[in-house]
C-alpha cells in the first residue's frame, strides 16, 4: 500500500521567494506513469498475539486481525482485513468513517508472489483501479514474511502550482481536493483536504531555482522526505521521495508540464 501511504499526505513542492510569478515550478503538471518508478519498497508481516503485525521498517507499524474490524494504522486512518480464501483477503482502508479504498490481496499457489488489486475512491467522486505485485523476500507461505513491490499499475494524476506573490506558493491536487499554501522559507504549514489526517504538515526549502527539498510530517513525526527538480527546459518535474531510514527505496514520480 505504498501509494496509499504516500497519498495520505501527498504534497511537496514550492517556489523560491525571488521567483514569484516566474518560478519554473509554476504550472499544471501531469503524472507520466511510464517514466515514473514506484517499485522497490519493502514491508513485513509477522504473526502476533492479535493476528498479524505490519511494519514498513520505519514509520508505519500496527497490529491487526482478520476479523473485518477497523484497526488504526495512522491517526484518523484505519484498515479492516477479512479472509475470503486460504490465501486471499479483502482489505478496506478508511479515513474516519469514509472508505478510501477496497483491496483484494491474494498469494500465488507457490507462495512466492502476492497480487494486490484495489479500487481507490477519490474525493472528487471518481474511482481509480490500480494494482501491485510483490515478490516474497522471506517466509515460506501465507502472509507472514517480507515482501518487495516489483510491479505497479498506477493511474495518472494532475497537480497545479501557482506563485501568487514573492515568497508564497499554492499547490493543489484536484482529484484529492488537497491544497497547501504558505511561505517558501522552510516553515511547516498545514496540508488541507478532506482525506488528510489531522496534524499533517509540510515544510520545503529552495536549494536552487529548479530544485527544492521537502519533508512531510504527521503530528511532528517525519513520514516522507524528498527532492523535486524541474528540467532545464522547464517541461518536466521529477519528484524523488523516500521514507525516513529507507533512502535506498526511493520513489521517482515524473510529471510533464501541460
Amino acid at each position: 500500500m505504498k501509494r496509499l501511504a504516500i497519498a495520505i499526505m501527498l504534497i511537496g513542492v514550492s517556489a523560491g521567494s525571488a521567483l514569484a510569478y516566474s518560478s519554473p515550478f509554476a504550472g499544471t503538471w501531469k503524472l507520466n506513469v511510464k517514466m515514473s518508478k514506484f517499485t522497490g519498497d519493502t514491508f513485513t508481516y509477522t504473526e502476533s498475539a492479535k493476528g498479524f503485525h505490519y511494519s514498513n521498517g520505519s514509520t508505519i507499524s500496527y497490529d491487526f486481525a482478520m476479523d473485518g474490524k477497523d484497526y488504526t494504522i495512522l491517526p484518523g486512518r484505519t484498515m479492516a482485513w477479512t479472509k475470503v480464501g486460504d490465501h486471499a483477503w479483502e482489505v478496506v482502508a478508511k479515513n474516519e468513517d469514509k472508505v478510501l479504498s477496497k483491496t483484494h490481496r491474494e498469494i500465488s499457489a507457490d507462495g512466492k508472489k502476492m497480487i494486490s488489486s484495489y479500487v481507490e475512491y477519490r474525493p472528487d467522486g471518481k474511482t481509480v483501479t490500480e494494482s501491485d505485485v510483490y515478490d516474497r523476500v522471506s517466509g515460506s507461505h501465507g502472509l507472514a514474511g517480507k515482501w518487495k513491490d516489483v510491479k505497479v499499475q498506477a493511474a495518472t494524476d494532475v497537480m497545479t502550482i501557482t506563485t501568487p506573490s514573492a515568497g508564497q506558493f499554492e499547490l493543489s491536487v484536484p482529484s484529492y481536493k488537497q491544497t497547501i499554501s504558505g511561505p517558501t522559507d522552510g516553515t511547516p504549514v498545514e496540508i488541507k483536504g478532506p482525506t488528510i489526517p489531522p496534524g499533517a504538515m509540510a515544510s520545503y526549502k529552495a536549494l536552487a531555482p529548479e530544485k527544492w527539498e521537502y519533508s512531510i510530517t504527521l503530528k511532528g513525526k517525519a513520514y516522507v522526505k524528498g527532492v523535486m527538480t524541474v528540467s532545464a527546459g522547464g517541461k518536466m518535474l521529477t519528484d524523488t521521495s523516500w521514507v525516513p531510514e529507507k533512502e535506498a527505496e526511493k520513489t521517482v514520480a515524473v510529471y510533464d508540464k501541460s
